[in-house]
């Protein structure tokens, strides 16, 4: 028995759904380059973790400090209730009353702040996120240029 991506069983061994599975995505992919359908490439999804500090290299101590620091807090944001005492709670039967009013007026307002700051979060991560790969790049492009730099000091040497 194959199966082939959970999509379907095949019983018979002279069938390879990987080939005719391969043969449909070519078919499809012939037929919207036809057809004049934009390639379109979808992202991953998912938080890209954070570098790490580059082991044997010099690298800018106040960047990864703040970069290991935005990773670390990026998410830890929202608003707790916070109601100080009033002297207009001490008025019997009015007191309570006020309290109360206070109370959910604050709850309302909590509500839709913190709403905000899980939309707020969500961009955080992404920011963080895309700045954790470009340090990432950033990285392997100082490398590539020191690279270049010792290959050219060599030829300058060898000439």
């Amino acid at each position: 028995m194959d199966s082939y991506d959970g999509l379907m069983e095949i019983h018979d061994p002279e069938i390879d759904p990987a080939r005719i599975m391969e043969e449909i995505r070519g078919r499809i992919q012939r037929r919207r380059e036809e057809l004049g359908y934009p390639r379109q490439i979808f992202p991953t999804f998912g938080a890209a973790a954070y570098p790490g500090e580059p082991e044997g290299e010099d690298y800018d101590i106040e960047l990864y400090f703040h970069l290991r620091r935005a990773n670390e807090t990026y998410h830890q944001i929202g608003v707790e209730s916070l109601i100080v005492p009033s002297l207009w709670s001490s008025i019997p039967i009015l007191g309570p009353l006020w309290d109360r009013i206070r109370r959910e007026a604050h709850n309302l307002v909590l509500f839709y702040v913190n709403k905000l700051a899980q939309r707020q979060a969500t961009v955080n991560r992404h920011l963080v996120s895309t700045l954790n790969r470009m340090v990432l790049q950033i990285q392997e492009q100082q490398r590539r240029i020191q690279a270049m730099e010792e290959e050219l000091c060599k030829l300058r040497e060898g000439s």
